[in-house]
């Protein structure tokens, strides 16, 4: 099963209780090729966390439905993880309500944003007795594994899911200024108080032409050029969570200079290679289509 971080729920307590306050533990590796005292778990200052509960969650009332709740952690040590490098531990205390919510890490260098982490959280009516997270954002990988600190536990196995993306384009033939098509894909990252969410850029390069074909862009079939490309390795998300990232397509002349730019907002699931096809119904000064 692939996750973007892990979970360990033992539930215990009263069953009738709506809020319990729960451990949360959250490793920060710096990665196998991390020198000692350098790599992400030396660079991340500060970890916080926010928790949203969804309308309709299984088991929340209304009120409790609009559950939040965000908060910052506390570093409390460091160990060797192994494969994983050098790993920071951060703590703290949450408050979690039974139902179907989101739990969001973000980990900062002094102020600045390095790693943002999401994973769905389904709490049942009784407590857990320990959230166990693990931020493996020094790069994308299959699977890492930590080993504990605490020999009575065993290691935690974390992997991240990567899926291919194949991109098409098709601008008008009838502009023959076109000389290739560039694309951007941005990860879009929506951080807790602020209502514009941050884009990362995570893959760009360009599309082929690779031949003619028609498009109808609203007035009638016309002649087409038609780009292609693929991206092998993109990070995506689970079905009931896909990954959400934003396109940029840019039309480019022989000089390399912008014709025309169109965006895109995608979500990217694990469970299949994701085809993403993209008509560009540009115009230039005169009204003709791009």
């Amino acid at each position: 099963m692939f996750c973007c971080c892990v979970l360990v729920a033992t539930a215990c307590g009263d069953s009738n209780a709506s809020v319990s306050n729960v451990p949360l533990t959250v490793l920060v590796p710096s990665g196998p090729d991390a020198p000692p005292g350098s790599g992400f778990a030396a660079e991340t200052t500060s970890v916080e966390y926010e928790i949203n509960c969804f309308p309709g969650a299984p088991g929340a009332s209304t009120e409790e439905a609009t559950f939040n709740l965000a908060g910052t952690l506390a570093r409390t040590g460091s160990f060797d993880g192994g494969s994983s490098g050098p790993t920071a531990v951060w703590k703290g205390l949450v408050e979690l309500r039974p139902g179907s919510c989101v739990i969001q890490l973000i980990s900062r260098a002094d102020g600045e944003l390095i790693c943002n982490i999401e994973e769905p959280l389904t709490i049942g009516p009784g407590s857990p007795a320990e959230l166990l997270l693990e931020m493996p954002c020094h790069t994308y990988v299959h699977c890492t594994t930590t080993p504990l600190p605490d020999s009575a536990r065993s290691a935690k196995t974390v992997c991240e899911s990567l899926v291919g993306v194949i991109l098409s384009a098709e601008t008008s033939a009838a502009l023959e200024d076109v000389q290739s098509i560039r694309y951007v894909l941005s990860e879009i990252w929506n951080l807790p108080g602020e209502e514009d969410p941050e884009l990362i850029a995570r893959h760009e390069g360009s599309l082929l032409f690779v031949g003619p074909g028609t498009e109808d862009f609203g007035e009638g079939s016309v002649a087409t050029d038609i780009w292609d490309g693929a991206i092998e390795k993109v990070a995506a998300g689970p079905a009931s969570f896909p990954r959400p990232y934003l396109l940029e397509l840019t039309a480019l002349d022989s000089q390399g200079e912008p014709l025309c730019t169109i965006e895109r907002r995608l979500e990217i699931r694990e469970d299949a290679v994701a085809q993403i096809q993209i008509s560009m119904p540009c115009f230039n000064d005169t009204g003709g289509s791009l």
